[in-house]
């Protein structure tokens, strides 16, 4: 393993790493405490709790790329330090889309933090932490309200398609069109259940796995993509299974399942269909593996031994002559 490099053994260097840190935390601690107020209250941003250390976890798997010396301190670091509060004193000001520029400030000041202490090199080490900690951050209310509404819509009635496919006499209706009944039984699709928690913890997860996994860029880009499809299904599946046990008369269960049971599968669920996609990906995409190490060296040895057999007459002749 490589030794860490001799900076980060120096008392002085610590110290101003500590303070630039706290000064920031300090700068930010507004829109961190609104932060983590709405990851406590809001099931759909949870996962936030999980978004730093998983951060941290990436920079110290990449402590390879780490710089080995640095010209300390950089002083363009302090320039993204100051643009990051300055955005956010505006965005707290303005309130105009307030969260997600406060938390972008917040994300640009740190990356000053890292630039300031270890050089604008260090970028290529940091970038995949950083931009990992966008998950952090909460959307802003009106793109919030409409996305979890069209969700909401496809939910509502791909779920009900799904019920009549399976011989229910089914159908969707109410003020927004997102309420499911199949005889007597009525089972609204709320905004808490349009899945948006599932999409914003699968993009999360799918980010994570593109990051950490060492395949093709096209391998990772389609892992994005399928946290969005995958976060649907699962939902509709979901609204489905709890309207049969509703319709079954087990009321009780349709709430534990709707509510309880699928917070607790999400994660494990997203896990294994990221887990599927890239099983899928290995079929279509199947490179053949490299001869093993013997293999190499047989065929090695036997194309010097043909290139230097001795013809049956003995060895070739020589030119003698000096070169000109």
């Amino acid at each position: 393993m490589t030794a860490p490099p001799d900076y980060l053994r120096n008392r002085t260097w610590q110290a101003t790493l500590a303070l630039l840190l706290a000064a920031t935390l300090f700068a930010f601690h507004a829109p961190i405490t609104e932060m983590v107020r709405e990851w406590a209250t809001k099931a759909d941003y949870s996962h936030g709790f999980f978004v730093a250390p998983f951060a941290l976890y990436l920079l110290w798997t990449r402590r390879a790329l780490m710089p080995r010396t640095v010209e300390w301190p950089d002083s363009r670091g302090l320039v993204l330090i100051v643009i990051g509060v300055a955005i956010a004193f505006v965005a707290g000001r303005t309130n105009y889309a307030k969260e997600l520029i406060q938390g972008l400030g917040l994300i640009l000041a740190l990356a000053g933090v890292i630039v300031f202490q270890f050089g604008r090199y260090a970028l290529r080490w940091a970038w995949p932490g950083l931009v990992f900690l966008i998950f952090m951050v909460k959307m802003p209310d009106k793109f919030e309200f409409a996305f979890a509404f069209k969700l909401q819509q496809i939910a509502s009635q791909s779920s009900n398609l799904l019920l009549q496919t399976m011989g229910y006499p089914s159908y969707v209706g109410g003020d927004r069109g997102t309420v499911i009944t199949i005889h007597e039984m009525k089972l609204g699709v709320e905004k808490a259940c349009s899945g948006l928690s599932m999409v914003l913890t699968f993009a999360a997860v799918a980010t994570a796995f593109a990051l950490m996994v060492k395949r093709p860029v096209l391998d990772r880009v389609i892992i994005l993509a399928s946290a969005l499809p995958i976060a649907i299904v699962v939902n509709i599946l979901r609204i489905t299974a709890t309207a049969l046990v509703y319709v079954a008369g087990w009321e009780k269960l349709g709430k534990f399942l709707f509510h309880d049971l699928a917070g607790w599968l999400m994660m494990p669920a997203a896990i294994l269909f990221l887990w599927g996609v890239m099983k899928v990906l290995d079929w279509l995409f199947t490179t053949p593996a490299p001869p093993e190490r013997d293999n190499m060296i047989r065929l090695a040895t036997q194309t010097a031994t043909a290139d230097w057999q001795m013809p049956a007459g003995g060895p070739p002749e020589t030119d003698r002559r000096r070169p000109r």
